[in-house]
């Protein structure tokens, strides 16, 4: 089996298509599809149902091609650690950010003033090829992950709203609330969610957003309130804006930091790791 092989066989089972696999490829269709049928003959399985032109991975592919990625990730991380022994080693560092966004200008820039050397590459959207991943669960512990912090969340509102006045809000406060919310992609519109079905609160969502900022905007012209973390989010409690705890509602989040288990774990990734917790470490000192 060569490795020529694999590669090609992981774009078809991507594709599904010998001739989309071809093109992506720049190779010959009948050379794709001979190089396939002589892997699925040294196997002595097929990879493939095939109905006429039509090819799906079957089960025996999603083993194969389960074994392929590990195959295929174990040569990149060889490649990357031998390239850091020479001295050749990169030093981007892609950082998939799911919570703490508001945090992540100030972490960047420790990150820039520690090794002006490594390069983040900072995704909102996922990123399957993260080195590092900064999400928030409503566990505590979350695999392998390191908990940054543990944080309780609230409702903000404009100092002109009518529960604003209130330092206690009950939850049957909030019937006659109209709420803005986070996008359903984002993981604290499911936290939240979840405290809210398990209160049975349903919440009158008046527009979705994707972004702190421009919900902040939206509180400040009072489009509503908003279910929120305290401390990550601090700095949106300003500008005419209140935080209340629900005090029959309580909510918290844990935001983690994970590792890729399947990439390897570069120096530079190692120092952002370390400065990304050194950074919660220090930030959360504040809300005590």
């Amino acid at each position: 089996m060569e490795l020529l092989q694999i590669k090609y066989f992981r774009v078809i089972a991507e594709t599904e298509n010998i001739s989309k696999a071809a093109e992506q490829l720049y190779i010959a269709q009948p050379s794709l599809s001979q190089t396939l049928k002589r892997l699925e003959d040294e196997l002595g399985v097929p990879l493939f149902d095939r109905k006429g032109r039509k090819i799906t991975l079957n089960k025996a592919g999603r083993v194969f091609l389960k074994y392929c990625d590990e195959i295929t990730a174990s040569i990149e991380n060889a490649r990357l650690e031998l390239e850091e022994l020479k001295g050749e080693g990169t030093s981007d560092v892609n950082i998939s950010v799911r919570s703490a966004s508001l945090l992540i200008p100030e972490i960047i820039k420790k990150i820039r003033e520690k090794d002006s050397r490594i390069m983040p590459h900072i995704f909102q959207s996922g990123c399957e090829d993260a080195d590092l991943m900064i999400y928030s669960d409503i566990a505590e512990h979350s695999g392998s992950s390191e908990l940054l912090m543990r944080e309780p969340l609230g409702i903000v509102l404009p100092e002109s709203h009518p529960l604003a006045c209130k330092f206690e809000i009950c939850r049957r406060d909030l019937g006659q609330c109209s709420f803005l919310s986070l996008s359903r992609e984002c993981s604290l519109y499911h936290i939240i969610s979840h405290f809210c079905e398990n209160a049975n609160f349903r919440p009158n969502i008046s527009a979705y957003v994707d972004s702190p900022a421009l919900m902040r905007e939206l509180l400040k012209m009072d489009m509503g309130a908003a279910f929120v973390p305290k401390f990550t989010w601090a700095d949106l409690f300003c500008d005419g804006l209140v935080f209340r705890y629900v005090s029959d509602m309580p909510m918290e989040r844990f935001v983690h930091l994970a590792a890729n288990e399947n990439k390897y774990v570069s120096e530079a990734v190692k120092s952002c790791r370390d400065i990304i917790m050194g950074y919660f470490a220090e930030y959360a000192r504040k809300f005590r």
